[in-house]
Parts: C-alpha cells; sequence; structure tokens
C-alpha cells in the first residue's frame, strides 16, 4: 500500500496509537513524526514512548514514573495528581499543573518563572500563597490557606473548603472574574462587587447590598434576606435562603428560589 507524503500529515489531529503505527511503517515516518505532530490527548507516559517525546503536549505521570519529571519541566499540560511528588521547583515553564492529592507545599519555585497558566492545588499542603498572584486560573479548594490578599490578579480562583475569612485583599486588582468562595466561614463580601462570577453557596453571608454589579450570583443556603439592590444581576440563586420580598428582581434574566 502506497504512503500518502509525509506533509500530508501534519494537518491531521492523529491519535498517538495512530501515530506509533505510522512510524513502525515506514523509518522515514519514525524519525520525522515526533518533530512535526502534536499529541493532544492525555498520555500516561511509560519509558517505552520516549522518543516521541517532542510530539506530547499533554502528560500524565504515575509515582512509577516521577524519575521522568524532568523530561517535562516546559511541557503544555501536567498533571502528577495523586502522586509522591513534593519538589515541583522546576515545572515554572509548565502552561497547566495539576498538582491536587499531592504533598506539595511549597509553589515559592514554581511561580519563579511565571508561565503557570493553570495551577490545581486541590487537597495540597501549601499555606503561602503569596508568589501566585500572576496564575489566571486557582484551585485552593480543600487546602488550609488563610491568606489570599495576594490573589488580586488572579482570574477564576477556586477557594472552596478552605479556612479564608477575609477576601477584602482579593478587590484590590480588580481582576478575579470568578471567585468560588462556597462552603468557608466568609461573611464580609462587601468588597467583592466587581467580581463577576460569584459563588456564596453554604456561607455566613447575609448582607448582600453592594453586590448589585454582579453578573452571576449564587446565594444559596445563606442568611441573605434582602436582596432589594440585586435588580441587575442576571443569574441569581436563592435557593434555601430567608429571602420572601423578590419585587426587585424584575429585571433578573434568571432566577433560581
Amino acid at each position: 500500500m502506497e504512503l500518502l507524503p509525509f506533509e500530508v500529515f501534519v494537518h491531521f489531529e492523529l491519535e498517538f496509537e495512530d501515530v506509533r503505527r505510522l512510524a513502525l511503517v515506514n523509518k522515514l515516518f519514525y524519525n520525522l513524526l515526533p518533530f512535526n505532530i502534536k499529541i493532544t490527548e492525555r498520555i500516561v507516559y511509560k519509558p517505552s514512548y520516549k522518543h516521541f517525546l517532542p510530539s506530547f503536549t499533554n502528560i500524565k505521570l504515575e509515582d512509577d514514573t516521577l524519575c521522568y519529571l524532568n523530561l517535562f519541566t516546559r511541557i503544555h499540560t501536567l498533571d502528577l495528581s495523586d502522586t509522591n511528588v513534593t519538589d515541583v521547583s522546576t515545572l515554572g515553564g509548565v502552561h497547566t499543573l495539576d498538582l491536587s492529592f499531592t504533598n506539595v507545599s511549597d509553589m515559592s519555585g514554581v511561580s519563579a518563572l511565571g508561565n503557570v497558566h493553570t495551577l490545581n492545588l486541590l487537597g495540597t499542603k501549601v499555606t503561602d500563597v503569596s508568589a501566585l498572584g500572576n496564575v489566571h486560573t486557582l484551585n485552593l479548594s480543600y487546602t488550609k490557606v488563610t491568606d489570599v490578599s495576594a490573589l488580586g490578579g488572579v482570574h477564576s480562583l477556586d477557594l472552596r473548603y478552605t479556612k479564608v475569612t477575609d477576601v477584602s485583599g482579593i478587590s484590590a486588582l480588580g481582576k478575579v472574574h470568578t471567585l468560588y468562595l462556597s462552603d468557608t466561614d466568609v461573611s464580609d463580601v462587601s468588597a467583592l462587587g466587581g467580581v463577576h462570577t460569584l459563588y456564596l453557596r453554604n456561607t455566613k453571608v447575609s448582607d448582600v447590598s453592594t453586590l448589585g454589579g454582579v453578573h452571576s450570583l449564587d446565594l444559596s443556603w445563606t442568611k441573605v434576606s434582602d436582596v432589594s439592590t440585586l435588580g441587575g444581576v442576571h443569574t441569581l440563586y436563592l435557593s434555601d435562603t430567608d429571602v420572601s420580598d423578590v419585587s426587585a428582581l424584575g429585571g433578573v434574566h434568571t432566577l433560581i428560589k
């Protein structure tokens, strides 16, 4: 069977198994494929895949392959979740980094290069996040983080099930677009009127008088009773609240009560 010219294949999004089969067909393909085709699917790395390293953009390492971590310091997406990794100081060049449910505690090295765009620290031992203000999307849920005053530049910030109570500093830079505060002890949200999407479900919040400019607002399971200033909100969740008077909410596009 005659093969198509190599140049044709660079225009296709090939699965890894397809790439491997093509490489077995012809030595030219074996030598050229890894450097000319990007594989975007998530690959659980094995040592036998080393030849194809230039093609990989999304890698998952397990405990038995952590020894190869130095090969992926500049990769686009790296998943180290549920591994025994502790030192991630060389990973500042990774775009999307998943460290959830690891024993990682020090993130100062990762932030040094400032290239990490999306960072998942769910369930880690991280407490100091002062160096992570340049991360675009940051998940800190189920951590013991308390001070988030340096995170005003984060676009999407997940603080669910944390020890955070003071969020006044988050508004300092005014860049937070989406903020998850559900299931925290936060009560004062007066400084968060500039947030686009705000989740306050199951918090101690009662006064929302300054949140009329929020686009999407979840107040379910809160102590809120007065929503007279929220007529400009687009999407509003009021399930299991003490709100009885919704006469001021005629302008709300989606109201769930």
